[in-house]
């Protein structure tokens, strides 16, 4: 049974990937460069140089010995500075669980984890650009196609969320005989074409655009097939992507509740009918204020706990026991947490401007940017599938989905 499974310690010292001075030089810089649509090229490079995404590899490889929990922590302070530049990194956490954590034979794999240890980027140009559903078995995938002693690739992808800051690319296919793989490519490759078209209301600067394949050489080595990987460890590096964006949303709240502080402490104005002469004072805000800081623990909180099941789940995987039970149990606290961020967060963006008055809504301040933030990445997998599901689960015993996007 999951509850069974030993939990090791997290034993990631945040501070040492995360400064206290980087997170607030991105904080500084958020809303500017959200406004002038400004890509964090430069935070992105710095973050490689910290080896942030290393973290899960041994501390003697380059990492940072860090439990998924760590990982998941390190996106929601992250994000809580700049949720655009914490949601760049959401592929690659997934796609280092799945292709880099646990050692292969395979020279591609080996090279990439010794570039990711060095602190390389993976994004990630997985959906069809032509499609009826999300995810699941029913989704036609661009074939590679045999070429001599190689293959050719050519397809269009989009929502490819962090690849145009990346190092390397993994993207989807189907081989000539109907097996689906994946392809794991260096971004200079030549043929791939990254272009930043996206134009979603809210996080803005992920460069999740269009990544265009042009009759792209593909070696044997670059394309890895499902059965050299773990049975479970795509359902479960699934959920890890889930997660990372459910830290992203507990994030945007912290910030919001650090603004409302902010924004409390010097308003200098009030309406003459107000319990109070001075804003400060005025038992509604303060109450209201007190609302934001809740908002911001409850959603750490309730992340935090989640990712713990995610810790489970690859303590499972890595003892080399049927692991599903595990997994699916982390799927489910990843799909409660979300059910319940969503809600607390959507209110929080919104209440926000209750603290700050009127005045708050002038683009200069681009307080707004917070729920376009949240409101996007919530949009990502509707919270009330998960709902459906968790009920499901719980009273007739289905099964939650677990081909990826849940």
């Amino acid at each position: 049974m999951t509850h069974a499974i030993p939990l090791r310690r997290a034993t990631l010292d945040v501070s040492s990937v995360l400064p206290d001075d980087l997170l607030a030089q991105f904080a500084n810089g958020a809303s500017a460069r959200d406004q002038n649509r400004v890509l964090p090229y430069a935070e992105v490079d710095q973050l490689k140089a910290t080896r942030f995404g290393a973290v899960r590899l041994p501390v003697e490889e380059g990492g940072a010995g860090a439990l998924i929990s760590d990982v998941v922590a390190n996106a929601l302070r992250l994000a809580s500075a700049d949720s655009n530049i914490a949601h760049i990194w959401r592929n690659h956490a997934m796609l280092t669980e799945r292709l880099v954590v646990k050692k292969s034979t395979n020279p591609v794999l080996k090279q990439l984890r010794d570039d990711v240890a060095r602190g390389a980027l993976i994004g990630l140009a997985g959906a069809e650009s032509v499609r009826t559903q999300t995810g699941g078995p029913g989704v036609a995938l661009s074939q590679v196609i045999r070429d001599g002693h190689g293959y050719r690739f050519s397809a269009r992808k989009v929502y490819s969320t962090g690849s145009i800051f990346a190092d390397w690319i993994v993207t989807y296919a189907e081989l000539e005989d109907g097996i689906r793989v994946s392809l794991v490519l260096p971004r200079d490759r030549e043929g791939i074409t990254l272009i930043d078209d996206w134009d979603g209301m809210g996080q803005k600067l992920t460069g999740t655009g269009t990544t265009v394949f042009d009759n792209v050489a593909i070696s044997e080595d670059e394309i890895i097939r499902p059965e050299s990987l773990h049975p479970h460890i795509t359902f479960m590096s699934s959920t890890v992507a889930q997660l990372v964006l459910t830290a992203v949303i507990a994030g945007i709240t912290q910030a919001i509740a650090r603004d409302a502080a902010d924004l409390l402490g010097k308003r200098d104005r009030t309406f003459y009918f107000a319990p109070a002469e001075h804003a400060g004072d005025d038992p509604l805000l303060l109450a209201a204020l007190g609302e934001r800081q809740a908002d911001a623990f409850a959603t750490e909180a309730i992340v935090l706990a989640a990712a713990r099941a995610l810790d489970r789940a690859s303590d499972a995987i890595e003892g080399g026991d049927d692991a599903f039970a595990a997994v699916e149990a982390a799927a489910l606290a990843a799909a409660k947490a979300k059910v319940s961020l969503d809600a607390i967060a959507q209110r929080a963006g919104s209440a926000l401007f209750d603290i700050a008055g009127a005045s708050a809504t002038t683009q200069r301040h681009n307080l707004d940017r917070h729920w376009r933030n949240l409101r996007t990445v919530a949009s990502h997998n509707p919270a009330s599938y998960k709902a459906f599901a968790i009920g499901g689960n719980l009273l007739n015993g289905t099964p939650v989905p677990s081909m990826g996007f849940f």
